[in-house]
Order: structure tokens, then sequence, then C-alpha cells
């Protein structure tokens, strides 16, 4: 017992937010002890002009630097000229050993060395406030993250410990025996409240749960991030170019004594080597290596509840989101984390676009000419874009991090990922078309006559065929109606709930692919997942002959007309001789949710002349929807054709020509059916009001 809680007391919320602060103060002051020992090597470097005043205080000033114990110096090899320390103790023991007099170079070290020096010298201090500067807002982010963190890990917290008293009372409930003084319906009343208060408390206590989780993984992505990226940026503004200074300094020096005493050629020759060698990428990897708290720290671990069943991290990703979120919240849970894929895309979209944006101001900024005027403009514009740079990518990271998480759960996140990616790659290609057509006229005019082309193919009423490209291979002339497949609840304003075997009418396409926005029979206008809906298919004749008949079946019973029906003979498109239909001769509304309901005159088609009662229904499919209905209120199109017409062929091909005679909304449609045998019947149906955009294959025919 007395381990376990020692082990709960490392794992609780306050513990991690003091041992981040901790860590982070750790970091500071180890910065601050790195920037006072560069610090003092400028200093040592500045004040290294004596060594050129007179031989003796040479000699002992060398011996006094050689005494002072350089990080990592002595336990380096000296072949290893990557360390600036063991560059410069390599240099000290050189000095010791030239014996003759400086004083000719003193002039040329002063210029090149001690002055420049000192200028370093004010330059560190400026880049250690600006390296506190920006190490404090990204510690402040990263513990704003974990607080963010500890406020959802309360909450899951105190929506599972309500879950669980609710649970407790319900089973406490359900072994209690009938009082004497208890009506069996008021404890069934009870029971009722009791349940639905159960349900209520599981269905938070699992979001709160999934908030934990995602706010988990968006902390761990913001951890590494700030190992990764962000810290590693504030030791390089720190460091600034001390190391290229360094280098300047040390290259001098040994200049200047290769060019005074000849005699010392081959010893300083090899420090020249040595400091050219100084490489500030060994240095920062060294500096790490040696103070473990600047290296990744270990991910947060996921805290359940002690009445949590759910006690292991990875099985909870792999199957819980999937499984028991099924059976505790139902298809909205499901909703509620396409929702979270979709958002989270978007946003790793919107960040990508807006880093491409960034790092292209960057270049800009970069081979601009600065003066002296505009170099403190320049380099204010260039901090503001890497901090936006940077805030992006950390947006990004922690966006993909939750992606991550919802893909392992089964959500469909390539989906939406795919989709939105696919909309900024558009948009970024625009933008260099546009960026290309502002600095070439030439395109610019090739792109102006591509949009003429465009305005007049639409004057002209041309639209080209792009089915090709959909992925459902549907026509996109709207409005469409279609059926709903699987029911979906709204979980945004802009949204519209639909339930299955619904029929919508489609008036536009979405603001995102796969969705596309959708009005009821009630009138109510709103954004639907275009999978969940069954778009009729541009070559589909059966939805073609029933909104033909439909339209005209209304079109009659209106007008009270006389004209003679119109037989179709059974038949599909490929000629599959199983198909069969039927034409309704009288209005028909279904009496169960199980019958078919059919104006007079529409065309169905028929599934099955036998059913499980035989009690004289059919189970017919009409306007997308199945059901049965009454065999003795629809005629047999079959039976019509064959005995009106024993040679007229049953596979018949049948084909569309619609003649466009604009008159505002009104058009003649001819129905060309061509039989087997090389005989073609014209059966002309009277004008019809109908929408010009049509689900249908419309060919141009000269007017006549």
């Amino acid at each position: 017992n007395g381990q376990l809680e020692t082990q709960r007391d490392q794992l609780s919320p306050v513990r991690v937010t003091q041992e981040l602060k901790h860590t982070h103060a750790e970091q500071m002051s180890r910065l601050h002890v790195k920037h006072q020992t560069e610090c003092d090597l400028l200093e040592d470097l500045r004040s290294s002009l004596l060594l050129f005043l007179l031989f003796q205080a040479l000699q002992k000033l060398a011996n006094q630097y050689l005494k002072r114990e350089w990080p990592d110096s002595l336990t380096e090899e000296q072949t290893d000229h990557r360390n600036m320390y063991c560059v410069w103790r390599a240099y000290l023991e050189g000095t010791i050993q030239v014996t003759q007099s400086r004083i000719s170079a003193c002039d040329n070290y002063k210029v090149q060395v001690a002055d420049p020096a000192k200028m370093g010298r004010l330059q560190k201090e400026q880049q250690l406030r600006k390296c506190i500067e920006q190490l404090t807002v990204v510690q402040a982010e990263l513990q704003g993250s974990v607080k963010e963190l500890t406020k959802s890990r309360k909450k899951y917290q105190e929506a599972e410990t309500m879950a669980q008293a609710v649970r407790e009372k319900a089973e406490l409930d359900a072994k209690s025996k009938l009082s004497l003084f208890q009506s069996r319906s008021s404890l069934q009343r009870a029971s009722v409240k009791l349940k639905a208060k159960r349900s209520e408390c599981n269905s938070k206590a699992t979001h709160a749960r999934n908030d934990y989780l995602l706010m988990l993984a968006a902390a761990n992505a913001h951890q590494q991030r700030y190992y990764d990226t962000d810290l590693m940026d504030c030791i390089k503004v720190l460091d600034g170019k001390i190391y290229e200074q360094v280098k300047d300094y040390l290259v001098s020096l040994c200049q200047t004594e290769l060019e005074t005493y000849e005699a010392v050629h081959n010893t300083f020759n090899q420090l020249l080597n040595s400091s050219n060698g100084v490489l500030q990428e060994f240095h920062q990897q060294q500096f790490v290596q040696k103070n473990l708290m600047f290296q990744q720290a270990p991910d947060f671990l996921y805290q359940p509840s002690d009445s949590d069943t759910v006690n292991d991290y990875l099985f909870f990703i792999t199957t819980v989101l999937v499984m028991q979120l099924q059976k505790e919240s139902g298809t909205s849970e499901e909703h509620s984390l396409d929702k979270e894929a979709r958002k989270w895309a978007s946003r790793v979209a919107r960040e990508y676009k807006s880093i491409i944006h960034t790092q292209r101001a960057l270049e800009d900024y970069g081979t601009q000419e600065s003066s002296e005027q505009n170099n403190s403009e320049l380099e204010t514009k260039m901090e503001v874009a890497k901090r936006s740079l940077r805030r992006a990518e950390t947006v990004k990271v922690k966006a993909e991090a939750r992606l991550d998480l919802l893909r392992q759960a089964g959500v469909a996140v390539e989906t939406w990922l795919k989709s939105a990616m696919n909309q900024v790659m558009e948009e970024l290609e625009n933008e260099r078309w546009n960026n290309l057509n502002t600095h070439d006229p030439s395109l610019s005019g090739t792109a102006d006559l591509e949009r003429e082309d465009e305005e007049e193919m639409e004057d002209s009423g041309e639209v080209l065929d792009d089915s090709s490209s959909s992925p459902s291979s549907t026509l996109k002339n709207y409005p469409l109606t279609c059926k709903v497949l699987y029911s979906y609840k709204a979980s945004q304003p802009d949204e519209l709930t639909i339930e299955e075997q619904e029929i919508l009418e489609v008036i536009d396409d979405g603001d995102m692919e796969d969705w596309v926005k959708a009005r009821n029979r009630s009138g109510q206008v709103g954004y639907v997942p275009e999978k969940y809906l069954q778009l009729p298919s541009s070559n589909s004749l059966l939805s073609m002959l029933q909104a033909l008949a439909a339209l005209d079946a209304r079109s009659h019973s209106s007008s009270n007309s006389t004209e003679p029906e119109t037989e179709l003979p059974t038949g599909s498109v490929n000629g599959d001789s199983s198909v069969s239909f039927a034409k309704a001769l009288y209005d028909y509304a279904g009496q169960t949710e199980d019958e078919l309901s059919f104006p007079e005159g529409a065309i169905i088609r028929i599934l099955s002349r036998e059913t499980h009662e035989d009690d004289g229904f059919w189970e017919g499919e009409f306007n997308g929807v199945v059901g049965v209905f009454p065999a003795v209120l629809v005629e047999d199109l079959a039976g019509a054709s064959e005995n009106g017409d024993g040679q007229r062929d049953v596979n018949a091909q049948v084909s569309f020509a619609f003649g466009l005679i604009h008159d505002y909304y009104t058009y003649t449609i001819l129905i060309t059916i061509t039989p087997s045998k090389n005989k073609s019947l014209f059966i002309p149906l009277k004008k019809l009001k109908i929408s010009p955009h049509f689900n249908g294959s419309i060919m141009r025919v000269p007017k006549c």
C-alpha cells in the first residue's frame, strides 16, 4: 500500500507540474552558466593582448590560462579539433613555446581580435536576454499544455467518480426488495430514472476520457516538439555567432603568429587547421549529452481512474474507442470522433499552408538587400516570421498527434486529411500560378484567353463532362433527388440531421470535399456527408423511367387528360430479362411501414410476385423505396407486352434523346424504344414542367 501511494504521488498532476517547473528552472540556470563560460572565453581572448607586450607576461598568462578547467578540454583527445576549448588549450601550449618578442604584432592583434571580442561580449548579453525571453515563452506554452492536461484529467476523474456512484446506486437498487409501502409502478419509475441517469453519467465519463486522451496526446507532442525544436532554437539564439567569432579570433591569432615567427610555422599551422575545425553542432550535441535535463523527457502517461475498467493505455486506444463507445454511446460518438478528425485534419492542412507561406516570406527576406536603415526592420520581420513558423509547426505537430490517436482508434482520418490537403494544395497551386501570371505577361494573357473560352462555353450552354473523375460517377447538376443510406445526427449549426431511407434534395456542393448541401421535405437546409447518400447514377435507366412516369402521372391527374397511356416493355439497360415493371392504375398510400406508396401512373419495378403470406401483395421498388403493395392496383407491363405484340423482343435497348427547346423551364422529351428486330417505336410524351438540371443523359440536337 505504501508503494502504491508513492507511485500515485509521483503521477499526481501536482507532482508533474512541479517537476516540469523544476526542470525548466534547471534548464534556465544551465543556459546562464553556458553563457557566462562563453563570455569568460571572449574576455580572455580580448585580454590576451597582453601576450604581445612582454615575453615574461606572455608565459605567465599562458600558464594561468592553462590552469583553467575548460569544459571537456582535458577528457577529449587532442586530435579532436571540433572542441573549441581543446583548440584554445593547444594554442596556449604553442604560445608557451614561443619565446620571442611579439610587440610588432600588437597593433594587428588589437584590430583583429581584441576590439571584436569586446563587441562580441556585448552581443552575447543581448543574445542572452533574447534567449531568456524566447525560452520563457516556450516554457510557458508547455506549462499551459500541462495545465490543460491536468484540468482534463480532473474533469475525467470527476465524471468517472460520478458515473461509478450512480452505477453502485443502481446495483443497490436492483438488489433491494419490494417494500410494503411502495408500489411496483413507483419502483419501476424510480428504476427508469436511475437507468437514464446512469446512461447519462456513463456518456459524460466516456466523453471526458476521450478529451483527456486527446489532450494527453497533444501534451506529449508539444513536449517532444519543445525538446526537439524549441529548446535547440533557444540554444542557437544564445550561441549566436560565438563559435564563428571564436573561430575567426583563433584563426587571426594563428595567422599573426605565422607572419611574425616563421620559426614556429609548423606549430601555428596545425593550430590554424584545428581552429577551422570548430563545429557548432558538435558543441551543442556535446552540451546536450552532458546535461540530461536537455534530453528528451519521458512521455506523459495515461492515468486512469481507480474505478475505470480500462487500465491499459494501448488496449484503450485499439479497442475502447471503437467497441466501447459503440456499446455505450452509439453512432453519435462515432460522428463526434469523425467531427474531431475532420476538424484536426483541416487544422493540419491550414497550418501546413501557413508554414509554406512563412517559409516563402523568410526566403524573400533573405534575398532582400538590407541597408543600415532597414536592417533592424528586416530583422524584426524575420523574427516575427520565425515565431509564426514555430507556432504553426507546434500546432501542426499537436494536431497530427491527435489524428494519430484517432487513426489508432479506427477513425477514417485519411479521408479527411486527404480531402483537406487536396484543397490546400489546390489553393497553393492557384497562388503559384497567380504569382507567375503577375510576373509573366504572356502567361497572364494565356490565362485571360482561357477564362474567356470558359465564359463563352458557359454562355453557349456547353458543359464539360467530368463524370469520369468523380469518385461516385454521379451527375453534379443540382438539384438532385437522393435517398439516405445511413442516419446522421448534426453536430454543428450548419449541418442537417437525416434519417435512414429519408428522401433529400441535394442543392449544392459542400464547403469541404465529401460534403454536400441538402434540403429535406420540411424545407430545412444544411450540410450532410455525401457518402451517407445514394446519389442517382448517370446511366440509371430505372431512375429516369420512374422520374418521367411520376411527372407524367402528376401532370395527368392535375389536368384530367384522356391521352392514351404508354406501355413500356420489360427490360433493363443491359438487357436483363429478369427485370420486370408494372404501372400503377390508382394512387395508393401504404398503411404500414413495409407497404409501398405510389401515385397513379407510376412505373414500379417488380422484385417478387410471391410474398411470405401469399395474400395478393407483390414486392416492388419505386423511387429507391422497397415495399409491398396490392397486385390488383397495378398493370403488369410484361403481360401487356406479351398480349399486345408477341413479336416484340423483351430485351429492348432503350435510349433517350432530349430535344432541348428552351421555353423558360419547358422541354419536349422523346423516348425512343428500339426493339431488337430493327423496328423503331416513337412514343412522344406531352410537355412536362421539369427542372433544367434534370438528372438524365442530355444530348444536344438541332432545333426544328
